[in-house]
């Protein structure tokens, strides 16, 4: 679709999050699913939404926006390219692989 229609979402859209959602969320477009409390999404329940309403997380969005998730998601993909060797070990295994 050309434009996203307030309330509802063309059954021909090709962008869909219904896998992340409960049910009766899944037709919403995604202006409406960001201002749904965090447990509209799959897997989190009620009591989730007690906890992170106790840090002001109280939608989707301010959950996406949180700065504990950011950093946490950083973190998660830096450590995945993250060098522990030193330039001298870097060096050794640099001379080791000449040998092999």
């Amino acid at each position: 679709a050309d434009c996203e229609v307030e309330g509802k979402r063309p059954l021909e859209a090709k962008l869909n999050v219904d896998l992340a959602m409960d049910k009766e969320h899944e037709m919403k477009s995604l202006k409406e699913i960001i201002q749904l409390p965090p447990s509209a999404l799959q897997g989190l329940s009620p009591a989730a939404d007690k906890i992170l309403q106790s840090h002001h997380v109280t939608t989707i969005e301010k959950l996406g926006t949180w700065k504990y998730l950011k950093w946490a998601q950083a973190i998660v993909t830096l450590a995945g390219v993250e060098e522990l060797k030193t330039d001298a070990e870097k060096k050794v295994d640099a001379e080791m692989k000449k040998l092999a």
